[in-house]
């Protein structure tokens, strides 16, 4: 894992550290040095000098003859670890955590690797959390109980890729309902209420592909295909 350098006061003239990494040693021989901060994504770890730089001959840095390589030997000051979750800001729907504006507790690790990179995520900064929170009251959504949840939200999603068969009679004539659709919803394990369903405009009653509208909290609607197939052909007769 690469290091990240913090330089917090020190000379321009020191070299490269022993025991550092070799991206910490490039960095290094180029700053300013006096304590350092070693940052990685876990910790940090916090180094001074062994033996203090000298004072230069103006009072400030000194100059590269006052150097030497007893002045590059540091010694650890504290370990700084950082807790493994991290609170965040989501901007955009993400499965099993929350929806764009919950400020949720995930894995740092998560956090720095999927969620941030892929802009799905950002830092819970008092800045982004006003940001956010004007965003929700500007289109209304300022109240949790008005708002789609996550679990909504994956609703919406496994309804979207379903395929729904409703079967009705083939030897009698019928109008497509919504207690037909609601029955072929249940054949597939999903319990709609009659109020959430939303048919099409003009009466159906033929055997056809359709779309239902299923209206969730309502508050939002996902269009789900259907096909309507003779119930001979779902559910054939058993031969003796």
């Amino acid at each position: 894992m690469a290091v990240a350098v913090k330089l917090l006061r020190g000379c321009c003239h020191c070299g490269s550290l022993s025991r550092t990494s070799l991206a910490a040693k490039e960095l290094l021989s180029r700053t300013a040095v006096g304590s350092v901060v070693l940052q990685t994504r876990n910790n940090t770890r916090i180094m001074e000098r062994v033996y203090p730089l000298p004072v230069g001959k103006d009072g400030g840095r000194p100059d590269r003859s006052q150097m030497n390589e007893l002045y590059k030997i540091l010694r650890e000051v504290e370990i700084v670890k950082y807790p493994e979750e991290i609170q965040c800001i989501l901007t955009d729907f993400v499965e099993g955590v929350g929806i764009r504006g919950d400020v949720v507790t995930v894995k740092r690790d998560f956090f720095h690797e999927e969620l941030f990179p892929a802009g799905m995520a950002v830092y819970a900064s008092p800045d982004n959390i006003e940001e956010f929170e004007e965003e929700r009251k500007a289109k209304g959504i300022d109240k949790a109980e008005t708002r789609l949840g996550v679990f909504a939200r994956m609703t919406m999603k496994e309804l979207s890729n379903m395929h729904l068969e409703i079967p009705l009679s083939d030897s009698s004539d019928w109008t497509l309902c919504k207690r037909h659709v609601q029955v072929a919803f249940r054949i597939q394990g999903v319990e709609v209420e009659e109020d959430c369903l939303e048919l099409p405009e003009e009466a159906v009653t033929e055997f056809q592909d359709v779309t239902i509208n299923v209206w969730i909290n309502g508050l939002e609607s996902v269009p789900v295909s259907a096909t309507i197939v003779p119930i001979s052909e779902k559910f054939p007769p058993t031969k003796k």
